[in-house]
């Protein structure tokens, strides 16, 4: 099967300083790829990267075996979808309207929704249970309805690969462990597509993802399985930790300092 994205010895530096340095991966459909890594490894930089935001200064993308350089950005924007981190919302809009701004990329410019985008977006809210929040204000939710509006946008685009940049950070465990279960679970039901998210919590990364990616100082240092990469070594040396790994529970706990 086709790659959904692979990329080749990407770069990217900001003042002479190496942001991603010399990153090649494959992100294939129907998984739940993690990447994780201490602060400033360099995780969200790659997202960006991958989402089109940031441009490598060398390297190459392909989405669908075709060049980045090749693909418009509405063609682009129907196929991957991107999860920014507690996206502020300054305006009072309907918690429905966020929702269908998903449906942009199929879109023409002022054209009202059409039947196949109504389905999508009641598909959408069914997904992810907000049907109880249509009709309020988005700036009213608390963090985690926003993330869960949010998400309903994303679903409601069909996205082939869906990018979440830390979507459990500063929610309480309840939606923690929501937003990474319906995440887990779309990957589940659609087999032609996967989700990269960037997280800081182990304990989530093993337990909902298929992959992990360990960064580091803008490189890959390991990937594969959650016990190869989250192993005793890999988080002694790039984590100093020590940490109680129960693979079986999904439950990394660290224990010191090192």
């Amino acid at each position: 099967m086709t790659p959904i994205i692979k990329a080749n010895n990407l770069c990217w530096e900001i003042n002479q300083t190496k942001i991603i340095n010399d990153i090649s991966l494959t992100i294939e459909s129907g998984q739940v790829l993690g990447i994780i890594g201490p602060n400033g490894a360099g995780k969200s930089s790659l997202l960006k990267i991958l989402a089109r935001i940031n441009k490598p200064q060398t390297g190459k993308l392909n989405l669908f075996d075709k060049p980045y350089t090749e693909i418009d950005l509405r063609s682009f924007a129907k196929k991957i979808a991107y999860l920014e981190q507690n996206a502020p919302v300054n305006w009072p809009i309907l918690v429905e309207k966020v929702i269908e701004l998903g449906r942009s990329p199929h879109q023409k410019s002022y054209a009202k929704l059409n039947p196949e985008d109504n389905v999508a977006i009641k598909k959408a809210i069914e997904a992810t249970g907000i049907k109880h929040l249509l009709g309020r204000v988005i700036s009213s939710l608390s963090q985690g309805e926003k993330m869960l509006v949010a998400l309903s946008r994303i679903f409601s685009l069909e996205p082939k690969l869906i990018l979440a940049d830390e979507p459990t950070a500063a929610l309480d465990p309840y939606h923690q462990l929501l937003i990474m279960e319906l995440l887990q679970n779309h990957t589940k039901t659609n087999q032609d597509q996967a989700a990269v998210v960037v997280l800081h919590d182990l304990s989530l990364a093993t337990r909902f993802c298929d992959k992990l990616l360990l960064m580091h100082k803008g490189k890959i240092v390991s990937s594969g399985t959650t016990e190869s990469v989250l192993s005793d070594e890999n988080l002694r040396e790039y984590y100093k930790i020590n940490c109680y790994s129960d693979f079986k529970q999904g439950l990394i706990q660290p224990l010191n300092r090192i």
